[in-house]
């Protein structure tokens, strides 16, 4: 195609078009001209080529074009090439490089050219915007096609869904939306008919209604509220989930709805149903389910997205109503093998969806509710992982052979409607042959203890001495048994460490309980330093060059107190051995190491000015000062924090001015995996065990340690955790 250069005509008004600097009202300076580029085009052989000069190249007498643009209308192209990169380009216009800041000018282009432009593409456009409004086009017929790719094998699935029943619209109405109402015209001495919305006619009504007050139709014995006419106003029922499920060509198809209702004041006692469909999920005949969900999809439409099918363990509760008439057919053949029918039968408001997936997961949680253990069945649902390892045989029909049970236990545990931790102390009982009394397992909930907790010491003690030993031992641990279970398991694991023989009765069974666990630690602790910091330095390679790195950045001093960076490893280690807290063991302490070397947090000494070399407290602070911890012997605050906690509020504000960008990246990453560790101990609910914040929970101990550095960053809320 012939090559495009600039007119006069548009070198003319380049040069009238003088760039200006103008002021906003942000106070930031601009430059204004009334044309951003310039254009001109030809049509040859079906093709447009459009070609847009720069103005500041017209400016300097320029012929030729910063940009060539060519566009074929029947096969939707276009094309770009780019004079300044020297490359092409399939961006739009919209989408190159302009130089300037006003973004209010426009392209300048002669009328002929702009007719071309229009005549070319039959829009209603022409000139720049109409190239504009062809290439978007392109783009979105484009952009459908790539997801008509995805979408077509959806919509060809979800083809074989039935259409609803006649009657879905009434039932729903009726059925689903759980809440019904008698609507009556106030009189003294009280009304005597109103209107009933399940039986859609006047009724009787006993008794004095009362607005808002609930009772019950005398005709359909259904619950409701009366309301006064005169005094309702518009209003909505709750959404109510409702289920549907019907036969497909793979299998069957289990449907979601939502379902309410509306009343308005000037059409009372009449409502105006509502449901929607929000969830489908096919059940093929392979086992196979695939769940699709009513939403926005990539920001274009609203349709059916494919999703996750319904977890076993989710925790929302999406129990509703399930529609009936098409469940005899299913249970005789889909869903025979399920129990889903019986079970939609006896629990009206169920969520059948929630039912398979946990069916599936746990396949004996039919005869568990078939046996009559209606809490082991609600665990069932709430818990299923826990349920499904107490099925000690899961290939065994039976279920009492299954749970690892005998008849006489069996019987057991169904006139105690037993749940899991029951059912553990009845396995245990078969297992050991020992006798667990009811007496021992009433004990074991109060004191929140489970089979499970007692392994480590079972086998050289029965239930009954364990039980015994921990009622002896609890008034050392603030009458908590579980406190001084914990604190037995974690001298044991030390005493094997140290090489005693646990098996003896005199180290396994000692009497004073906290005082030899006490005495471990602090011969745990003995070890060599220079061992153990050599073993860090090679597991942690850069831990000691970020030491090194932190001396000058937040090292601090005054009057009273200093702030110091650890030198490397040995003086951390050195540190917790003598404050005698978690830093310096050789487990626990790693998470310490592990964070330093990824830059989350640093562990840093607080001393008294006048005394540098003694332990005061040790600090655990964030890349931007925050300080997430503050400790000082075996894991403690004293009341001299206070005064401490004053020097850490300026110490934050001095080390606020040294920080770098990097710094403050580093710390709003560790900002976020703090929170996210402490959401996740509130989820689990951690509980520390030993020393003098035993009981209370380990989040709610480091948050309250927690300082912020205000200097830098506002203090975020921590999320809540249902």
């Amino acid at each position: 195609m012939p090559k495009l250069t600039a007119s006069p005509e548009m070198k003319k008004v380049a040069l009238e078009d003088e760039p200006e600097k103008v002021r906003t009202y942000s106070g930031y300076t601009r430059i204004r001209r009334k044309y951003k580029c310039y254009m001109n085009c030809m049509v040859q052989n079906g093709i447009l080529k459009v070609a847009l000069y720069l103005p500041d190249h017209l400016r300097l007498d320029g012929d030729n074009p910063a940009y060539e643009v060519f566009l074929d209308k029947k096969k939707r192209q276009f094309l770009t090439y780019d004079y300044l990169d020297k490359k092409w380009r399939d961006a739009k216009l919209d989408r190159l490089e302009w130089p300037g800041q006003d973004y209010d000018a426009v392209c300048w282009v002669s009328t002929g050219d702009s007719d071309m432009v229009q005549q070319y593409f039959s829009s209603e456009r022409g000139g720049y915007f109409g190239i504009l409004d062809f290439q978007r086009k392109v783009r979105e017929e484009q952009l459908d096609q790539r997801h008509r790719r995805i979408t077509d094998p959806w919509d060809k699935d979800l083809a074989q869904v039935p259409e609803l029943p006649k009657d879905w619209g009434r039932w729903a109405d009726k059925v689903a939306v759980r809440e019904n109402f008698i609507f009556y015209n106030y009189k003294r001495g009280g009304a005597k008919t109103g209107y009933c919305t399940f039986c859609g006619k006047k009724v009787p009504i006993s008794g004095h209604p009362y607005h808002n007050k609930e009772g019950h139709c005398i005709r359909c014995r259904h619950p409701v509220v009366f309301k006064a006419l005169g005094r309702t106003g518009y209003f909505q029922t709750q959404r109510h989930y409702a289920y549907l499920i019907q036969r497909c060509r793979d299998g069957f198809v289990v449907r979601e709805f939502w379902a309410n209702r509306t009343y308005r004041k000037h059409s009372l006692p009449n409502s105006e149903p509502y449901w929607h469909e929000i969830r489908r999920s096919i059940y093929d005949r392979s086992g196979e389910i695939r769940s699709y969900y009513w939403g926005m999809y990539c920001q274009r439409e609203v349709r059916w997205i494919m999703g996750s099918p319904c977890y076993y363990n989710y925790s929302w509760n999406q129990s509703g109503r399930v529609y009936g008439k098409t469940l005899p057919s299913l249970g005789k053949k889909e869903l025979r093998q399920t129990g889903l029918v019986e079970w939609v039968r006896s629990h009206p408001i169920t969520d059948p969806e929630k039912y398979l997936a946990v069916w599936e997961k746990l396949p004996q949680m039919e005869q568990i509710w078939k046996a009559g253990l209606p809490k082991l069945t609600n665990e069932c649902f709430n818990s299923c992982d826990r349920v499904r390892k107490l099925v000690l045989h899961p290939n065994e029909p039976g279920l009492i052979r299954a749970l690892g049970l005998d008849t006489p236990k069996f019987r057991r545990l169904r006139q105690l409607d037993g749940d899991t931790e029951t059912l553990a102390w009845l396995q245990l009982e078969k297992r050991t042959g020992q006798c667990i009394t009811n007496e021992m397992l009433c004990w074991s909930k109060k004191e929140r203890i489970s089979p499970r907790d007692l392994v480590f010491i079972a086998d050289r003690m029965s239930v009954v001495q364990i039980k015994n030993y921990l009622e002896r031992q609890k008034k050392y641990f603030d009458g908590s048994c579980q406190q001084a279970l914990t604190t037995w398991q974690d001298y044991l694991a030390m005493a094997e460490r140290l090489h005693y023989d646990t098996s003896d009765e005199i180290v396994y069974r000692v009497r004073k309980l906290r005082q030899r666990h006490d005495e471990l630690v602090l011969q745990s602790e003995a070890g060599s330093l220079e061992e153990q910091a050599s073993k860090m330095a090679a597991k942690y390679p850069h831990v000691n060059d970020i030491c090194m790195e932190l001396q000058e950045k937040y090292a601090y001093s005054d009057g009273d107190y200093t702030v110091l960076a650890p030198q490397n490893i040995f003086a951390i280690i050195k540190e917790g051995r003598m404050l005698h807290h978690c830093v310096g063991n050789d487990g626990s302490g790693e998470r310490y190491y592990e964070r330093i070397e990824r830059r989350e947090s640093f562990i840093m000494f607080l001393r008294r000015t006048d005394e540098p070399e003694d332990p005061y407290y040790t600090l655990e602070i964030e890349p931007d000062g925050t300080v997430r911890q503050k400790r000082t012997l075996f894991d403690r605050q004293y009341e001299d924090i206070e005064q401490a906690t004053e020097f850490l509020l300026k110490w934050q504000k001095v080390i606020a001015a040294r920080l770098t960008g990097r710094d403050l990246k580093l710390a709003e990453r560790s900002r976020e995996l703090r929170n996210e560790e402490f959401i996740q101990m509130q989820k689990d609910r951690v509980i520390i065990h030993t020393g003098h914040l035993a009981g209370r929970l380990l989040a709610d101990v480091l948050l309250a340690d927690l300082m912020e550095n205000t200097e830098v960053i506002q203090p975020q809320a921590l999320p809540a955790v249902a």
